[in-house]
């Protein structure tokens, strides 16, 4: 069950924003899907990086924001972080069009140092959003030094409509949620996989952003899937007996890990406080090791009824937790257009 009081029960025309492909915002597509945002828009140009191109973006970036803003005419506008000068021009269209604005914050956000300055803009921002949406009491306290409001949401529950299957191998079998970053143990879960000969893992990502050597010299066991399009990305997610999910940046939720919740397929995590409290059931948690990974693999392996039935009982708990956070998001929503003391 979803929440009973819908967004649109605010009277309130609402558009979403992201600054990226559709695959760089999954928590954000199931926000507005869930509360009921039908005016979504992924706006990107290239993929090409350096100087020039990131203007070139940017500039594109900007001038669809404020043509899609002032076309609708939304009154409330949510809008994705990274990057902050989504934000920005989010703000503006809302300081000349009387709108309002929330900020939908992702853990990159605040721990990479590039999308924290200037601070003095976030500062700016922050204190006159509705609200910031965060993952953790940590970056909630980072938006309240900065005078803002911050609203905890860790997760959105995700309704995948999968109707195809995943070609495994037969034996168990892993998803690694990856994407070749540097928070990413890549190299631990090789090693742990080298031990594992039993076991198949599957690593997701685009070849392309391997280093060198990585893919050749993987072990027998590897599979590496290259991108994967949406369906087939979720079918193994569902398919696989568990989703790896791992990163050695504290206070990072995964949302590859959400997604298997979602999925019902139980999860290996990193061991940080967050992704421990969160996933408290149905998941192993692990150092970035390849020692503790190799044990974590077997351990599921060792009680793996015990952990599919404790991921069903945090769907449960998941879908609960939503209610009742959706229902105050919405409140505050309201009551600040009401009042009027937000948004300018």
């Amino acid at each position: 069950m979803l929440r009973q009081k819908p967004l649109s029960s605010l009277n309130l025309k609402s558009t979403f924003l992201v600054w990226g492909f559709p695959s760089q915002g999954p928590r954000s597509r199931a926000l507005a899907r869930e509360l009921g945002i039908d005016s979504l828009h992924f706006i990107y140009k290239s993929t090409r990086r350096g100087a020039t191109s990131a203007l070139f973006r940017y500039a594109y970036q900007t001038f669809r924001t404020l043509n899609i803003l002032f076309r609708e005419r939304p009154r409330l506008v949510f809008v994705q972080s990274p990057p902050s000068l989504a934000v920005l021009f989010v703000y503006l269209y809302c300081a000349l069009g009387r709108a309002r604005y929330v900020v939908d914050a992702h853990s990159s956000a605040f721990t990479l140092r590039i999308w924290n300055r200037p601070a003095w803009l976030h500062r700016f921002l922050a204190r006159r959003a509705v609200t910031t949406l965060v993952t953790n009491e940590h970056f909630q306290q980072t938006i309240r030094d900065r005078g803002g409001h911050a609203f905890v949401l860790r997760d959105v529950p995700t309704r995948f409509d999968v109707r195809e299957s995943y070609p495994l191998d037969g034996v168990f079998s892993l998803a690694m949620v990856n994407t070749f970053s540097e928070d990413e143990p890549l190299a631990e879960v090789l090693e742990a996989a080298r031990a594992l000969p039993e076991v198949r893992f599957y690593v997701t990502g685009k070849k392309k952003s391997a280093p060198p050597g990585v893919v050749e010299n993987a072990p027998a066991n590897v599979r590496f899937t290259d991108f994967l399009p949406d369906d087939a990305y979720y079918a193994l997610l569902k398919d696989a007996q568990a989703v790896l999910c791992l990163t050695t940046r504290n206070h990072t939720m995964q949302r590859g890990a959400c997604e298997a919740l979602s999925l019902g397929t139980p999860i290996i995590t990193s061991d940080w406080p967050l992704l421990r409290d969160y996933f408290r059931t149905g998941a192993v948690h692990v150092a970035n090791t390849r020692e503790d990974i190799r044990r974590g693999v077997l351990e599921l392996r060792a009680r793996y009824l015990d952990y599919q039935a404790g991921i069903r009982d945090l769907q449960v708990a998941q879908q609960r937790e939503w209610q009742e956070k959706s229902g105050a998001l919405i409140d505050l929503i309201d009551h600040a257009t009401l009042d009027g003391s937000r948004g300018r």
